[in-house]
């Protein structure tokens, strides 16, 4: 058999899919052919397993090691490995638990696992130097309307219906979590800084806020839209109270 041919049969086969490789293999008593392909098949589908651990282990405590392998096993099947390097792996695994039983019965383990993916995304970005704060204090007043702010590539932003950062964070202490309770869609901010992860929840306003400078928009765009919380002679103030909350946060890294 071609080594391309024998190559691709072997992938067919780790991935359970019907292959001839078995008759490329020799018996090697005391196991056979299919035994020892058997025994790479479920190193392929162990591996698997162990890399979504390293991204959720939250999500693996709450499960239990039983439900874990089990959910592991499906995902698995489910979505085969497409990446060169494995850390990547797992990227659909909170939609994935939000609908399959009897893990959707729990709306909150979908949100840890969204939580726990995102937060391994905002620790892998690319890196850039935080703007100080005194950087936009010498701006031109004249300029501000057209202001733009380039934020830092690490900053993600998802919405949580539950004490979704509740239970993690108590899981990641190893502390009894609280029970899962559900509330009103609360807008979070994840970012990095100095090599440590940071996120917290924000109110309507900076939510919208910082949404429109993600895209691009300008600061007076930016105060436009504050109308919807702000009476007119309030919102310089507000603005500017976000973007220096911004900055000496370390989300901001360029503005034009």
């Amino acid at each position: 058999m071609p080594l391309r041919e024998l190559q691709c049969d072997m992938q067919r086969h780790l991935l359970g899919d019907d292959s001839g490789v078995t008759s490329a293999i020799v018996n090697a008593p005391p196991l056979s052919a299919a035994e020892r392909l058997a025994i790479y098949r479920n190193a392929y589908q162990v591996r698997l397993i162990d890399a979504l651990h390293e991204t959720y282990p939250v999500l693996h405590g709450l499960l239990g090691d039983e439900m874990w392998v089990e959910l592991g096993r499906a995902f698995v099947a489910a979505h085969p490995s497409v990446f060169r390097s494995i850390r990547w792996y797992g990227r659909e695994l909170a939609q994935f638990v939000g609908a399959r039983p009897p893990y959707s019965a729990e709306p909150i383990l979908a949100e840890v696992a969204l939580l726990e993916w995102t937060l391994s995304e905002v620790f892998d970005a690319p890196d850039a130097k935080p703007l100080q704060r005194t950087a936009l204090a010498a701006v031109d007043p004249a300029a501000w309307s057209d202001l733009k702010f380039k934020l830092h590539p690490s900053l993600r932003r998802i919405e949580l219906s539950w004490n979704t950062a509740a239970v993690w964070k108590a899981m990641s202490a190893e502390e009894t979590p609280p029970r899962p309770a559900m509330a009103a869609a609360i807008p979070w901010v994840l970012w990095r800084r100095d090599l440590q992860n940071y996120f917290r929840s924000m109110d309507g306003l900076e939510a919208v806020a910082l949404d429109l400078a993600l895209s691009g928009r300008s600061f007076g765009e930016i105060c436009e839209a504050l109308s919807e919380f702000k009476p007119e002679e309030a919102i310089p103030s507000a603005a500017a109270a976000l973007l220096a909350s911004w900055a000496d946060s370390g989300l901001i890294v360029a503005f034009s």
